[in-house]
């Protein structure tokens, strides 16, 4: 079946694909070729997450729930992601970094540092980079919200960024663009600048531009046609996002990014915290059940993270503060076996066997079959690497 008629095909086509596949799901491990990045915005507290300390003063109110993996608890509301714990990766990273944009920068390069001189690209856009398939009508990578730039990898492997469904083109307005395309095309054989690097950059962002606006796009982002069931499901706002992820990876883009924001909790962070964690696990936790039923699992790489976590210490405003020290990373993935990589005290200090962020980086990579310590210098003309660090995560690298 191919792609464009199954996206048209909406809710019907997929449960019966859904059928099928939870029949008839094959057993392998299959290749990497999905990456998603979930960005939790504003630092999550990793002890209303993945590192809750029940018992503890530090603790706060925060009620846990079993996983699948020995002495590892969550965080209350993500029972649903507490099922699958056997097939995700629980790590504590460690950094100085303690301020938003810059920590963001760190943790969504993959653990570079902001450099003045040189603009890192994000991992997204590392993983679209190495998965490009420039034949296909979606961009390699698609973000659902701000995502990191491409940096010096250039304009081919920037976020697509999307809201709504703003590429959808119907009736004459398709029309219109197609005889705008035609002359753009006659205009662009007899030009003086034809012969000019830039333009014909220009032109071929004009020409992609146009393919996905009259391409698969029209119908990918729309999800008019999923049955309600199917989106209550996912849940309202960030589960929405997960939603049209899933299409994304059907139709083949390597890499998407979607952001949750929200988790500055200075204030209110228990009530605000469960809200937001509420929201992740249903979202999450509905694409991974169709992503396994679709038997894209094996093949899709989830990785959740913010820019630091927050402080053990509970401040008078009931908020915790920023916390580098502790920062909380998730990948989830059918091919992972529940693992847990550094471990902090009971009460939520004395971090021991942490990693940095380049550990992070460089598994990630090497899982979606990108060499993590290769160089772009073909097309930067230096030996800048893909990942900064030279080891990745116990048990993964």
């Amino acid at each position: 079946m191919q792609r464009r008629s199954f996206l048209k095909g909406g809710a019907a086509t997929l449960s019966a694909m859904l059928m099928a596949n939870s029949l008839h799901a094959a057993p392998r491990r299959k290749k990497l070729k999905h990456f998603i990045y979930v960005n939790l915005k504003g630092g999550p507290s990793q002890m209303e997450l993945w590192d809750p300390k029940p018992g503890n003063g530090n603790g706060g109110p925060t009620k846990t729930v079993k996983t699948k993996v020995d002495n590892l608890l969550f965080a209350e509301p993500l029972q649903g992601l507490a099922d699958i714990s056997n097939n995700m990766a629980v790590i504590r990273t460690t950094s100085r970094i303690g301020e938003h944009t810059l920590g963001q920068y760190y943790v969504s390069s993959g653990g570079f540092g902001p450099n003045p001189v040189i603009k890192h690209p994000g991992m997204c856009s590392v993983v679209g980079w190495g998965h490009y398939n420039e034949n296909n009508d979606l961009p390699p990578v698609v973000s659902l919200g701000a995502a990191q730039s491409a940096g010096f990898l250039g304009n081919n492997f920037d976020p697509y960024v999307v809201g709504g469904n703003k590429l959808a083109v119907t009736g004459h307005d398709k029309d219109a663009l197609e005889r705008a395309d035609n002359m753009r095309d006659e205009y662009y054989k007899v030009s003086p600048l034809a012969k000019s690097d830039d333009f014909n950059e220009e032109v071929k962002h004009e020409s992609r531009s146009s393919r996905l606006s009259l391409g698969i796009s029209n119908t990918v982002f729309d999800i008019a046609g999923e049955s309600q069931k199917t989106k209550d499901a996912y849940g309202t706002g960030f589960g929405q996002n997960c939603l049209k992820t899933r299409r994304l990876l059907m139709a083949g883009v390597p890499a998407v990014h979607m952001s949750l924001g929200g988790w500055d909790t200075h204030q209110n962070n228990f009530t605000k915290c469960t809200t937001l964690a509420t929201s992740l696990n249903q979202g999450l936790s509905q694409l991974v059940k169709e992503l396994k039923a679709l038997d894209l699992f094996d093949q899709t790489l989830i990785m959740v993270a913010g820019e630091f976590g927050r402080t053990p210490k509970i401040n008078a405003n009931e908020g915790r503060d920023h916390y580098p020290q502790n920062t909380p990373v998730a990948l989830i993935s059918g091919g992972l076996n529940g693992l847990v990589v550094g471990q902090s005290g009971s009460d939520g200090t004395k971090m021991e066997n942490a990693v940095p962020m380049s550990a992070v980086s460089y598994s990630v990579y090497k899982l979606m079959g990108i060499r993590p310590k290769g160089y772009f210098e073909d097309i930067t003309g230096r030996p800048l690497r893909y990942c900064p660090g030279d080891a990745g995560l116990p048990g993964l690298s």
